[in-house]
Formats: structure tokens, sequence, C-alpha cells
């Protein structure tokens, strides 16, 4: 009986929400047929651009790859800078450089992991972009979360896939979570598709098909978020990852795709005793981090895992704690496709 109200509810949610999907659909449709047809111009900056983005709101796992792209650049000799619009971050108007009053996890996560890589702030991604050639004399820069973001040519667009949904449930938002048509892929030069171990084979290969034929065949590399390190948020000590295994943890995030990293945990061989679940790039006040060690408290569990993102956003309120908090860490690998992945980028490089 409740699951039959529960569906009702959704269908009667669902039909309200269409006009407003239907409504934002033909402005994003319009907006991209202006620049198609040049009504709307774009701006080609004299260094290459790297775009990365995705077709979906919620977490596909792009900050990894923008900074696995930055890092491959960085390898490759190329003075490289990153651009960001800056979501959830108190900017000033048209700045470049947040102050330290700035909350921006995807900003203080850049710096942390690649303190050599400028990371500009700026609602114009071509100021940006602008003022990363002529301060840091940028060679190359990487636009995060770029893909919709069509004033600003790129020389590569690269689209990340998350293969735990990848459609988005085939609507545009509000109604579903596309943030335009899947069409709207074949502005891809390269597809990303994510969390491919968290999902079976014959999945991956269904989604795979679909994407290539919505595409016309544009390359579909497989990529897998993996745990590359366990630290003490309180000073940063290395632990073995394998010492989550037969733990029970408390797990708090606010990211875009918690079920990811709850899988990542139970993959360890953790018995997660409780998490709690924040939206996407949400600011910790101290007594929310007072309620969350009280909600430990209940549990006792023997230490509370976080992400990297969590932890630079947690700041110095460490003491708070009564139990160990331990960071995993993740990165981005390629699993399938990286000579592919790598001679796109060269390509442009060359």
């Amino acid at each position: 009986m409740e699951e039959e109200r529960s569906d009702i509810c959704s269908r009667i949610i669902q039909k309200v929400l269409y006009p407003f999907s239907r409504i934002y659909g033909f402005v994003v449709k319009t907006r991209i047929f202006f620049y198609k047809k040049g009504i709307l111009r774009c701006v080609r900056l004299p260094v290459p651009v790297f775009s990365v983005g995705n077709i979906t709101v919620g977490g596909t796992g792009k900050t990894p790859v923008v900074e696995h792209i930055a890092r491959y650049l960085r390898a490759k000799g190329k003075r490289v800078a990153i651009l960001s619009r800056g979501y959830a971050a108190n900017i000033r108007q048209e700045t470049n450089f947040p102050d330290k009053n700035i909350c921006n996890d995807e900003y203080l996560l850049f710096k942390e992991n690649i303190p050599d890589v400028p990371h500009l702030l700026n609602k114009s991604r071509v100021k940006g972009g602008r003022e990363a050639i002529k301060r840091f004399q940028a060679e190359c820069l990487v636009l995060d979360d770029g893909f919709q973001h069509l004033r600003l040519a790129r020389d590569l667009n690269i689209v990340i896939v998350d293969a735990l949904n990848p459609f988005g449930h085939e609507q545009i938002i509000p109604r579903g979570m596309l943030r335009e048509p899947l069409e709207g892929l074949k502005r891809a030069n390269m597809i990303l598709l994510s969390h491919v171990d968290q999902c079976s084979r014959d999945k991956i290969t269904v989604i795979t098909n679909r994407l290539r034929k919505i595409t016309g065949g544009v390359p579909v590399i497989e990529t897998v978020h993996k745990p590359i390190c366990l630290e003490s948020a309180k000073d940063a000590t290395k632990l073995d990852i394998h010492c989550l295994r037969g733990k029970r943890v408390f797990v708090f995030c606010a990211i875009g795709n918690p079920v990811s990293f709850r899988k990542s945990i139970e993959g360890l061989g953790a018995e997660i005793a409780g998490i709690r679940v924040f939206p996407d790039h949400h600011v910790y006040t101290l007594s929310e981090l007072q309620g969350l060690n009280a909600e430990a408290q209940s549990m006792k569990p023997d230490a509370i895992v976080i992400t990297q993102k969590d932890r630079v956003k947690i700041g110095n309120n460490l003491s708070i704690w009564d139990f160990p908090v331990w960071t995993l860490k993740i990165e981005i690998c390629v699993v399938n496709g990286r000579e592919i992945f790598e001679n796109k980028i060269n390509a442009i490089l060359n």
C-alpha cells in the first residue's frame, strides 16, 4: 500500500515537472542553435583549451578528471591553468582570485593536490583564460565543467558519463537529471565512462553501444575512481588503505555522487555503521559538525571516513571529534582506452 502511494506521488510530481522540463529544454536547445549558427559567437584563445564537463547534474567524477588532465599536461612540460566558474563560492565581482573567506571545495582541493597549477575562478571563462595567459603565461587551459559553456571555444571536448546513471533518467531537469538533450553528446570529441567497476560488464557494453550510436562513434574511454590513500584528517599521516577492512565506520559527505563513495568504502571491506549525505558543495557549520559527532557517538564506530573534498571544508574544526577521522583520497584511473585518451591530448599539443 505504501509503495503504491509512493508511486502515485512520483507520477504526479513527474507530470507537474513536465512543462518546466520542456521550457528548460527549449531554452537550452535554442541557445545551442544560436551558437551553432553564429548568432551567438564563441571566443577562441591563442592556446589549446581542454574542456571537461558532463551532460547530467550530480557527481560524475569531474574533479579528479580535471586534476588528472592538468597533471598530464604539466608532465608534458606545459604551463597549465584551470578555469572554473566558481559554483558555491563567495566570489567578488568578476575576480579571478578568491579572498581568504571564500569556501569553494574544488578550489581548495586543487590548491592542495596540484599547487603548481593556477586555478582561476571567474564567471566569464573567457576573461579568466585571458588572465591566465597574461599573468601565468599559461600554454594550455583546462576548462572545468565546460560542456555547456559554449562561449569559450575548445580544442578537445571531453564529457564524463557516469555508468551508475548514464542518461539522467532520460529527462531534462527538473524532471530528470539531463542538463540538455542526449543529442548534445554529438559535440563531444571523447567520452569518459566513469565508475565502470561498479557495474556489470553487460551493462557497460549496453551503455557504450548506445553512446557510440548517439555520437556517431566517438571514443568511449573506461575509467574507475580508485582509492589510493587513507590519511588522518588531523595531521595527514598516511595509513594503510587496507586497514579499513573489518572496521565499523561512520560516513558523511557533501558530494555529487555519495553512492559511489559508499561503494568504494564497502569495496575496501569496511562496514558502514551510518551515513549522512549533504547536498553537493554544502558548507558545514560548526553546529552541524558537532551534530555529526554526536550521531557517530551513538553508533560507536572505529573511525569516521570522509572525502578529501569534505576534509578541506572542515578546515581546523578537528578537535570536536571523539573518533579518528580518516580521509579517503581517490584518483581517476583509465582502465580501457588509455592510448586513445593520451593520443587525443597529444594531438592537440602537437
